[in-house]
């Protein structure tokens, strides 16, 4: 498989589908885009034969570590992680416009949430591409708390404007980042000292930070992963915690559990914690990945993309 980084992937032919079965299930309702979702989604499996043949390599590697999970590394369960992708991508445009219903969200760490946010200082929120984190960002907003996600896309100010629009009372602030600068830190500085919470995933090596990478052990096979997340934690001073949204029987099921205090930059091995940390973060992420083998969606050739 070719090694190209994430970034020179293109998903819009697959996001205006997208954009189409949401306009249908908001219009005609939930039974017209599970009819719709199928012919749609086929035909993007189809066309991808990048994404198909990084999801078998996914399926590859996860199908050898975990053989009693029975998950088969062929072609129908790959177009399930498709299919998963297309309804999860439904979900985070019914969590960022409509809302999610409380009542379908498992969250047993909300009460910890709203403590960190009262104590007067924020944390760093490391997502991934697992499972659905739009729900933890639009849960944000119902909570009345308060978060920073920062994102790849260069439309973060355009979507913000839209967010405002849609919803006025939303507390949910995107900004578009390539690499942590100190204008950024210091801006994000100031949020986390008013109690504010920075979001960020921890699966996307970065865009322009060459060598800002470490590798870890994912699925018996070792792939890089970003150190923007901590570095910028070790700049703000604060606790970083990992989040993951699993879509779960009867909702979603949301996960958040504390990485550190404080991220240690050492004299002499300034990114010996870091490295740690990265560990931790990937253990932290097949654990769930295991919980939840058909939400990976990552359609890239995760361990094999330049770095």
């Amino acid at each position: 498989m070719s090694s190209v980084h994430w970034s020179r992937y293109r998903e819009q032919g697959f996001f205006l589908g997208i954009k189409f079965l949401f306009w249908l299930h908001h219009r005609l309702g939930p039974v017209a885009f599970k009819i719709a979702v199928y012919p749609v989604v086929l035909c993007y499996y189809l066309k991808n034969r990048s994404g198909r043949l990084a999801i078998r390599q996914y399926l590859q590697l996860f199908s050898a570590r975990y053989p009693q999970a029975g998950i088969k590394p062929d072609w129908a369960t790959g177009f399930r992680i498709f299919l998963n992708f297309a309804d999860s991508a439904r979900e985070k445009l019914e969590a960022w416009f409509v809302g999610i219903p409380l009542g379908r969200v498992n969250f047993l760490r909300r009460a910890a949430l709203h403590q960190l946010a009262q104590g007067g200082r924020g944390s760093v929120l490391i997502g991934s591409h697992l499972g659905n984190l739009e729900v933890c960002r639009a849960l944000a907003s119902m909570m009345d708390v308060t978060v920073n996600v920062l994102v790849h896309t260069k439309h973060a100010k355009k979507f913000n404007r839209m967010m405002k629009l849609l919803n006025p009372n939303s507390q949910v602030r995107l900004t578009q980042v390539t690499e942590v600068t100190p204008a950024l830190a210091m801006q994000l500085s100031e949020s986390v000292e008013r109690g504010e919470f920075v979001v960020i995933v921890g699966d996307r090596t970065p865009i322009n930070s060459v060598g800002r990478t470490c590798n870890a052990e994912f699925l018996g096979r070792s792939a890089p992963f970003p150190q923007g997340p901590y570095i910028l934690a070790a700049l703000l001073k604060c606790p970083v915690y990992t989040l993951f949204c699993l879509r779960g029987r009867d909702g979603y099921d949301i996960h958040m559990e504390k990485l550190c205090d404080r991220v240690q930059m050492r004299r002499g091995d300034r990114e010996g914690h870091i490295r740690e940390l990265v560990a931790d973060y990937v253990r932290r992420l097949e654990h769930y990945c295991h919980k939840a083998p058909l939400q990976w969606y990552n359609f890239y050739p995760f361990w094999d993309q330049n770095r």
